[in-house]
């Protein structure tokens, strides 16, 4: 009889210790586990179109217009292969010149403005030819509370960084160095673009910002705090991700390799149209291929 019960103790035991092991290798190393095994991961490779908007102001009240659709300051295409745990984003600068469906040729940051998500969505699959699968558009004030809630984003700023604008609420004031950045202080490194550079300098920033709050997401003691920091920020955000999947990209990210990259081309002055972006077709193609 006790030989029967030490037994069953002992299956118990191992019944514990194997879901405790499985619990943690979920959560904090999923490439140890089969994909058919894993938990609240995507399991086939899916594209992620993430929109940054800025705020649309009344000019006569100096107001935001809520219900406005902003243009997109940050334009990213995101390819999430689960099966090798490989992240690749494809950033697009806001004055990519070409042609916006039904619209003409145009910089591709007006295309929210004309015709909101569903012209982004029919635009940037002309331009990558990719199929979107889901989209997450962020208004400013989602990303300074996602960044708060979590206690703030370490990166290096590569240099001093001034700029007031009052007409869109803005007021960036960074000095050069590694440091954790406040919700504002990281909306206002995603935003700066006053330098020789210009808008690919502001695409660079955006992609080590992206990282570090990647990392800041996935640190230990933020693991239990993520998804209710990100549920916090929805009211801000417009997005058909569930929380669910939302978490299950999370769980991609932990291990993942993140790999960025900038439409080719290069920037070129336009009559009627000032500064812009112009494709480098070729150099596209092979972008493409390599990241989708």
């Amino acid at each position: 009889m006790k030989k029967g019960l030490d037994k069953h103790r002992l299956l118990a035991i191992v019944i514990v210790v194997f879901a405790v092991a499985f619990f943690y290798l979920n959560i904090f190393l999923p490439k140890a586990i089969p994909l058919f095994m894993r938990t609240g991961t995507p399991r086939t490779p899916f594209n992620i179109l993430i929109l940054g908007t800025d705020t649309t102001y009344n000019h006569e009240t100096g107001q935001p217009i809520p219900e406005s659709n902003g243009r997109t300051d940050s334009i990213l295409l995101a390819h999430l292969n689960p099966i090798n745990f490989q992240i690749h984003v494809l950033s697009i600068p806001r004055d990519t010149y070409l042609t916006i469906p039904g619209y003409g040729r145009n910089k591709i940051n007006a295309a929210n403005v004309f015709g909101g998500i569903p012209l982004v969505k029919k635009t940037v699959t002309g331009l990558t030819k990719q199929k979107i699968d889901h989209f997450i558009k962020i208004k400013p004030e989602a990303l300074i509370k996602l960044v708060d809630l979590l206690g703030g984003v370490s990166l290096f700023v590569e240099k001093d960084m001034y700029y007031v604008d009052k007409a869109q609420g803005l007021k960036i004031d960074l000095k050069m160095g590694r440091q954790k950045l406040s919700g504002q202080q990281a909306h206002g490194f995603i935003r700066y673009r006053h330098d020789l550079l210009g808008d690919i300098g502001r695409v660079n920033r955006q992609q080590v910002f992206l990282k570090a709050l990647t990392k800041a997401l996935l640190k230990p003691s933020n693991l239990l705090k993520a998804p209710f920091a990100i549920k916090t920020a929805l009211g801000e955000i417009e997005t058909d991700l569930t929380i669910p999947q939302t978490i299950g990209i999370l769980n991609i990210s932990r291990t993942a390799t993140i790999k960025t990259a900038t439409v080719s081309g290069e920037a070129k002055l336009l009559r009627g149209a000032g500064s812009v972006w112009e494709i480098d077709e070729q150099g596209l193609k092979k972008m493409l291929q390599e990241y989708f």
